[in-house]
């Protein structure tokens, strides 16, 4: 308790100072101390109060600064209130200056998440990674499939994470996670046209995008409807695509957000690929089957 209080001292020292940059590194350094001595209580007061304070005073990103924020996100036990209350703020903050928040950051979450086996929660925080952290996701979505799903709901998880990225009009995330998923995954043994009839779904939905053409994608909704309607969420997915790719409005009883039933249960339960179009299939009609 007397250690707590000397840093709450010092802080507000610093503060009253202006000394802005030295009272981060008092927290991230209190806040480590505490966490490593399993002090969750003390050390979540400064990791909140470092939140705080990042939102406060607008604190500049850097490469140090994320990392620090990503050492104290990992110091967190699972069960830690703590760590439900610091990550919002962190990505709150980051936010300020990267659209979905530092994709490094969202990574170290998505990294400590699956090793906790929180699958929903992970594959959330992968669908902000970076380019280069495709290959990681692709690798999670494998084993969430290894580990939850039956071999008739291996395209199912790739459609998800698919059709996340394309509401996010991230189309080179969503042709390299699916490009990944489908070469690496050992269950996968036949190329295109693949046996699932999703993956040729997804296959063609990406070349549609490509093309610019929201009457494909209407097609391909309706060829696919058996397929998509094992999962509600699918659907309300491909009206946002719609939406965010060529500005056609959802009907008004459209509820966007949240996972379908199907996708629920399976998250909830327990080399990059390029991008070069030359090997990818052109949709024909009698394709389609």
């Amino acid at each position: 308790y007397d250690a707590f209080q000397m840093y709450n001292s010092i802080y507000n020292r610093l503060i009253g100072e202006r000394k802005l940059e030295d009272s981060v590194k008092l927290l991230v350094s209190g806040s480590l101390m505490f966490l490593a001595h399993k002090q969750d209580e003390h050390g979540t007061e400064l990791s909140v109060l470092l939140g705080d304070h990042l939102l406060l005073h607008h604190t500049t990103p850097s490469v140090e600064l994320n990392d620090k924020l990503i050492e104290v996100i990992k110091k967190f036990d699972k069960s830690s209130v703590g760590r439900q209350r610091f990550i919002p703020k962190v990505f709150k903050w980051s936010k300020m200056y990267t659209e979905h928040g530092d994709p490094r950051i969202h990574k170290a979450c998505a990294e400590v998440y699956l090793l906790e086996t929180d699958y929903e929660t992970c594959c959330t925080h992968c669908q902000y990674l970076d380019l280069d952290g495709v290959q990681f996701y692709s690798q999670t979505l494998i084993e969430v499939a290894r580990v939850q799903a039956y071999q008739s709901e291996l395209g199912l998880i790739i459609t998800w994470a698919v059709l996340q990225f394309l509401t996010l009009k991230r189309t080179e995330h969503a042709r390299r996670v699916f490009k990944l998923y489908t070469a690496q995954h050992p269950a996968i043994t036949t190329p295109f046209p693949y046996q699932d009839p999703l993956l040729n779904f997804i296959q063609f939905l990406i070349q549609a995008i490509d093309r610019g053409s929201p009457q494909l994608v209407k097609i391909l909704r309706d060829k696919y409807s058996k397929s998509l309607d094992r999962d509600p969420y699918f659907s309300e997915c491909i009206e946002k695509i719609l939406r965010v790719y060529f500005n056609e409005v959802p009907p008004s009883n459209m509820n966007m957000g949240g996972l379908g039933g199907l996708m629920q249960s399976l998250f909830g339960g327990a080399e990059s690929a390029g991008t070069a179009q030359s090997s990818v299939p052109v949709i024909e009609d009698t394709d389609l089957d």
